[in-house]
């Protein structure tokens, strides 16, 4: 009878493992389906009816595996941010206490730039949305406070001593985040054509020449 039941046991857990692959599944379609809806139409005109066939799902499945198009533009940006702008912690991770000021910024110019090559898409449709949709107007103040705490920590560990004459560690973090912003992105990659790379020297440059002494 114990044997019976372990192997019901083991059956029902190998059903487990199947649903949430399959729940796997579903969200990661959303996901790259809403990618290409709101590149498409941006936010505000993307629907779930749109969302949903592309996924090769019903309605009712994406609100199951979702919730709404908002948490789908959500769990598109933290795809996204993994890996640089998820977590002050793991950022913080590429920024040893021993490191000099300048490689720091060095360093965070590289991990902006890095980010901002997978997340303009989801920047722009945040800024756009927000204006629209208060409560994605909420996200998207929290996703820059986020972005302002990893820039406090970063810069924090900069000693007063190698910032530029009469500029502040405060006024220093506010000028980082300033700087190396979605903005910044937006101005000079998307409407003045830089490349990436070109991006990452300016912003190297421009944080080296605001902060450093």
């Amino acid at each position: 009878m114990s044997g019976e039941n372990a192997l019901g046991s083991d059956h029902r857990t190998r059903q487990a493992r199947v649903g949430d692959e399959l729940r796997r599944d579903t969200r990661d379609r959303l996901l790259k389906a809403a990618e290409q809806e709101f590149a498409a139409h941006g936010y505000a005109a993307a629907t779930v009816t749109r969302l949903a066939a592309a996924a090769r799902v019903s309605v009712q499945t994406l609100y199951s595996a979702w919730g709404s198009k908002r948490a789908l533009l959500r769990g598109y940006m933290e795809r996204a941010l993994p890996g640089g702008l998820s977590s002050p912690e793991e950022a913080s991770e590429r920024f040893t206490a021993e490191m000099a000021p300048a490689q720091r910024l060095v360093e965070l110019a590289d991990l902006v730039a890095e980010v901002a090559g997978r997340a303009s898409l989801g920047w722009r449709l945040y800024r756009d949305a927000a204006a629209v949709d208060p409560r994605i107007a909420e996200d998207w103040n929290e996703l820059q406070l986020l972005r302002h705490r990893l820039i406090d920590q970063i810069i924090s560990a900069i000693p007063e001593g190698a910032l530029t004459a009469g500029l502040t560690r405060k006024a220093a973090i506010d000028t980082a985040w300033a700087i190396a912003s979605p903005e910044s992105y937006e101005l000079l990659v998307s409407r003045l054509g830089y490349t990436l790379d070109e991006f990452r020297g300016w912003l190297r440059q421009a944080l080296l020449r605001a902060l450093l002494a």
